[in-house]
């Protein structure tokens, strides 16, 4: 590579020049993350040129637009050597940079590398953290995270607070607001700040974890709780959402014999053919026996092919609106709660929102697989009810013999 002379500031170069393992710029829009994050793996494959490394973001329109587009501006040499269709840059010097989206992470299993550099891994789902974090596991090599923090997920749960708290040493974390970065108009920061929320304005342009604007769900910390076997259990049931490339989804939910809902365990994998999701399905039930199984009823070949093993499916209503309510109401009486253990289903419902631009269509189609499958059960099981309704002949009086009148 020609020799690249470049400028940051010092927060910039803290971040660069990280020494754990695992590192993480957390800062606002157009700080200059990414362009850091590019000049990171530029070093890292002028440290490893024989050695093979990872860029990865979240989606491959993420990848291309951005991570991919910075880092090539700053080293155009490399460019030639890049083979999109196999998703890899063949360094002349016999190493390999293997280019992947996260919303596949499996895509990047049999690698073992040096360096990662994710950019925007908040987008990330900790899935993708886990199948990534994996990969330097022999080598000690370092990972780079640059990002935008965008929910009260993973990468504040699991890295930001650890690191934070001091309880994770191999962790780092650099934060900074967009306006920290010299080239960032300062009016714009200000028109900015008077036009969003609060909370909105410091999770884009400072950095901060905030809740997510327009999520779909609330629910209060004091019903996120540690794992009990001290419960009065009347039924366990399974929802489940059906998936290949994207994972497949189960909420295992215990049903205590005053109606209250409690989601003990979860069930998160992707690229699982029919046979294997069953078999982990089955191992999942001889560890916490669910009977009834509600599944996506837009797979109707799978859901046969789990009657003829023997699941009891049941019939699911999929209306979403109508499943949202239920699941409110259940949280807003204190009915609904999660074991903290759940961490994919807790990442889901922080980042679960609506469209801001839509707020009153249905919820953004991503990160979704476990809040479709909760609704899938809680509605379906608890949800649904008829009134049976009688009308007078001959007049118009009708009578509801469950409200009493």
């Amino acid at each position: 590579m020609n020799k690249v002379e470049v400028e940051l500031f010092s927060k910039q170069f803290d971040a660069f020049q990280f020494s754990t393992q695992f590192g993480a710029a957390i800062a606002g829009v157009q700080s200059g993350k990414t362009f850091m994050g590019s000049l990171w793996a530029g070093k890292k494959i002028n440290e490893f040129p024989d050695k093979d490394g990872i860029i990865a973001a979240p989606t491959y329109k993420i990848l291309q637009q951005s991570t991919l587009s910075k880092f090539f501006s700053n080293f155009p040499t490399l460019h030639k050597y890049y083979k999109e269709s196999k998703g890899v840059i063949e360094l002349p010097t016999g190493g390999n940079v293997y280019v992947r989206s996260a919303d596949q992470p499996f895509g990047s299993e049999g690698i073992t590398a040096w360096w990662e550099w994710l950019d925007e891994a908040g987008q990330m789902s900790r899935l993708a953290w886990t199948v990534y974090r994996s990969r330097i596991a022999m080598t000690g090599g370092q990972q780079l995270i640059t990002t935008t923090p965008y929910a009260l997920n993973w990468l504040y749960t699991d890295f930001y607070l650890p690191w934070q708290r001091k309880e994770d040493l191999n962790y780092s974390c650099f934060t900074w607001k967009s306006i920290e970065n010299p080239h960032f108009p300062k009016d714009y920061f200000e028109a900015e700040k008077r036009r969003l929320s609060e909370e909105e304005f410091a999770r884009r342009y400072c950095g901060e974890f905030t809740k997510m604007e327009g999520l779909v769900y609330d629910l209060p910390q004091e019903q996120i709780i540690p794992p009990t076997d001290k419960l009065n259990i009347r039924v366990v049931i399974l929802g489940l959402d059906f998936d290949f490339h994207h994972p497949s989804a189960g909420v295992v939910i215990k049903v205590s014999s005053d109606n209250v809902f409690y989601i003990t365990d979860e069930y998160y994998q992707s690229g699982k053919t029919q046979d294997e999701l069953e078999d982990e399905l089955k191992t999942l039930q001889r560890q916490t026996p669910y009977r009834q199984v509600y599944p996506d009823p837009a797979e109707p070949d799978r859901i046969a092919a789990m009657k003829k093993h023997g699941f009891y499916v049941k019939d699911v209503d999929k209306n979403v609106m109508l499943g949202i309510d239920k699941v409110r109401e259940l949280i807003r009486k204190k009915q609904l709660f999660v074991f903290n253990t759940c961490k994919n289903t807790l990442d889901e419902l922080n980042y679960y929102h609506y469209d801001a631009e839509k707020p009153k269509e249905e919820p953004v189609k991503e990160k979704d697989h476990l809040m479709d499958a909760l609704r899938y059960a809680l509605y379906n099981y608890s949800g649904r009810q008829v009134i049976p309704m009688t009308v007078q002949v001959g007049g118009i009086a009708k009578t509801y013999p469950q409200l009493g009148i």
